[in-house]
């Protein structure tokens, strides 16, 4: 049967007919045929499994035919039905928005991680197309006041709908490019934002269902990284002390990302992984603009295994201002595994300068090549002196200092010495295993 043949007179019947149209177009023909047709009929679909023989009226055979065309045409299900689930609750989608992606569920699960609950906080969320994380938020912390910025009056438009359809009373949204609708003094505990960020000649634009979803929620200048740039510098001027910035983002930019949020002056920087293990969320903590300056540094950023961090704060604690406390090493340019210099199990043993030989030939033995160098500096702040820089004997190799900051916290920076006196912060990011 042709697809613009009509549909057949039962719901069985019409059923497998819409999936036979739909097999070649979507991955995911059967639920999309199932999701149309209980649309058209207004039931569950357990009654179609229950009556498949019950006959179709004759609009309902035609709405459904024209609905299973549309899909076949490449038209998201969700702009077909007008709606879309997400985080168990249904929300009113239309041309207009984006999509909602069940991955974006993750941004939701880290946001109430970060606010405690009964704790009122104010937060904001920019780019809020259908307000879908703005009103989940608002629902499940209604103590809390949140601000949905976005730059489209069809999307504010949908998000509003949204809200007063389920109630989220404490958001209020605004209309805007980014952060400049906010007063100068308007300041957040979370800043959280699912920008677009699809470089704008990535080929997927033209295919599947992203054709009919708005462009300007979907590609971001020629390495898809504009829109991040743009929150990432003016996020600061809105956020408290101690602030929270929260962005979703490409599966390969979790490490320019990270880069970008250590010029910034951004710390604690972690990224998480997505139900398909693909690096998709990164929060990062904003404590104001860095009393030392380094230099510009490359868009690059150093991946560290959770394991290994353990490793190396461990070894620190283990090896007080000790000028080496370990070697890093690494299989390429993965690191894997931290060699101590001056520690053992027992604790820390008087520094000296021949242990480095004992830790080399464990290195080497586990067939890796050396990748950092661990240094313990527990009262002040990690950072290089202009001495130290200049009596390096290990150039190009990355320095990894751990030194509580002023809250007594252990924190953990890398910087590669560039010459005497002379050196280059290096944004390190947590790989969530």
């Amino acid at each position: 049967m042709s697809a613009a043949s009509p549909a057949p007179e039962t719901m069985g019947g019409a059923l497998r007919w819409g999936c036979a149209v739909l097999a070649a177009h979507s991955a995911s023909a059967g639920l999309d045929a199932e999701v149309l047709l209980t649309h058209v009929l207004g039931c569950g679909r357990t009654t179609l499994r229950a009556w498949p023989e019950r006959l179709l009226a004759p609009e309902a055979a035609e709405r459904y035919r024209a609905l299973i065309e549309s899909r076949r045409e490449g038209w998201p299900v969700a702009y077909l039905t007008g709606l879309r689930e997400f985080w168990s609750r249904t929300f009113h989608v239309a041309p207009g928005v984006l999509v909602p992606r069940p991955e974006t569920e993750l941004l939701i699960e880290l946001a109430l991680a970060v606010l405690p609950a009964g704790q009122p906080a104010t937060l904001l969320d920019l780019g809020t197309g259908s307000g879908i994380i703005a009103i989940t938020l608002g629902l499940e912390r209604p103590d809390d006041r949140i601000v949905a910025i976005d730059t489209s009056p069809a999307a504010l438009a949908i998000a509003r709908t949204n809200a007063t359809r389920l109630r989220a009373g404490n958001v209020a949204f605004r209309a805007g490019h980014w952060l400049a609708p906010l007063a100068p003094d308007e300041r957040f505990d979370l800043i959280v934002s699912n920008p677009p960020y699809i470089a704008a000649d990535d080929p997927h634009l033209s295919r599947g269902d992203l054709r009919h979803e708005p462009p300007l929620a979907l590609a971001s200048g020629p390495d898809g990284l504009e829109a991040l740039r743009i929150i990432v510098r003016d996020a600061p001027s809105h956020m408290k002390p101690g602030a929270t910035l929260l962005l979703e983002h490409g599966y390969d930019q979790a490490t320019p990302l990270a880069a970008l949020l250590v010029r910034h002056g951004y710390r604690d920087i972690r990224t998480h992984r997505d139900l398909q293990g693909h690096p998709r969320a990164t929060l990062a903590r904003y404590e104001g603009t860095p009393s030392i300056q380094a230099q510009a540094m490359p868009e690059t950023a150093i991946a560290l295994p959770r394991p290994l961090v353990n490793q190396i704060l461990h070894l620190a604690q283990l090896s007080p201002e000790c000028p080496i406390a370990g070697l890093v090493g690494a299989k390429g340019t993965s690191p894997l595994s931290c060699h101590p210099v001056n520690a053992t199990p027992h604790g820390a043993s008087p520094w000296q300068p021949g242990n480095l030989a004992s830790a080399s030939r464990s290195l080497e033995a586990a067939g890796e090549n050396l990748f950092a160098i661990l240094r313990s500096r527990p009262d002040g702040p990690p950072l290089p002196t202009a001495d130290e820089c200049a009596a390096d004997v290990f150039p190009d190799v990355l320095r990894l200092i751990v030194g509580l900051d002023t809250k007594g916290v252990l924190e953990l920076r890398g910087y590669r010495i560039t010459g005497p006196g002379d050196w280059r912060e290096v944004a390190l990011q947590l790989q969530e295993t």
